[in-house]
């Protein structure tokens, strides 16, 4: 089965080749963090303890939830809604994680490498909701149907 390609911009010499019919998700920066952040998170959960693999498993889907929110927004279904949401789920991450390094289930050197990326996440994802807030008060009839 052959895959039809398109090309998709030629940035200073660089080009990127996608599928047809799929997004670049890659150029969203949120979505790229939270993606770094998930593969960080399992690689570093891997030894956790018994006890704390729920909370690490929920962590893993929440970071699976703010995607899927991130492609919504990416995608115009319910832009606000759906950012708002990924914000929320990114700080309670931002928390959990915090909590497991706490109770030591997780060391200080696998809490740092995985909090830097949950901390660039929560920072664009609240830059994000801000902007998208800030274009629909300047222009409040214009997004009125999404």
């Amino acid at each position: 089965m052959t895959e039809k390609r398109i090309r998709q911009g030629d940035v200073k010499g660089k080009t990127d080749w996608y599928k047809e019919g799929q997004l670049p998700y890659d150029r969203i920066p949120a979505f790229k963090s939270a993606f770094d952040c998930y593969k960080k998170c399992q690689f570093h959960f891997r030894n956790v303890p018994v006890d704390s693999r729920p909370v690490s498993r929920e962590i893993k889907a929440n970071l699976m939830r703010i995607m899927v929110c991130i492609a919504h927004a990416r995608l115009g279904i319910k832009v606000l809604e759906s950012l708002r949401e990924a914000t929320d789920l990114a700080i309670e991450t931002q928390i959990t994680i915090r909590v497991l390094s706490e109770t030591h289930s997780i060391s200080v050197r696998d809490y740092a490498a995985i909090s830097e990326y949950s901390d660039s996440l929560v920072r664009q994802m609240v830059g994000w909701s801000a902007s998208e807030e800030n274009k629909r008060k300047q222009a409040p009839g214009l997004f009125d149907g999404l």
